[in-house]
């Protein structure tokens, strides 16, 4: 069974690119069957603050997502350079250190794709 990591680095500059990562993420999940995770890294952590103006569509991405089994993480590096809290990100995702999650994953085989 393929193993992706979604890796989310662009923020709110490009919300269309943020919502092809959900998307793609939730595609793969479903319709190959893979196991798929994502990581929010950089300004891609911008996505899981519940508190931004685009919340409410981004709170049903992460659903959705959560819903299709892909497990979503947020880089806690991330979080703290970009002002968001532990409790400003949605429930249900992890904060992890995002390079150490990358290495992880790709010793675990997993494929890497960058959006």
């Amino acid at each position: 069974m393929a193993k992706m990591l979604v890796v989310l680095i662009t923020g709110k500059e490009n919300i269309n690119t943020e919502m092809v990562a959900f998307n793609f993420a939730v595609n793969t999940a479903k319709n190959a069957g893979a196991t798929v995770e994502m990581l929010f890294l950089g300004r891609g952590i911008q996505a899981l603050n519940s508190r931004q103006r685009n919340s409410a569509e981004f709170g049903r991405q992460i659903e959705e997502a959560k819903s299709a089994g892909v497990t979503l993480k947020g880089c806690s590096v991330s979080a703290k350079a970009e002002g968001i809290g532990e409790l400003d990100i949605f429930p249900g995702v992890e904060l992890v250190m995002g390079g150490v999650e990358v290495s992880r994953r790709i010793d675990e085989g997993y494929s890497v794709l960058t959006f």
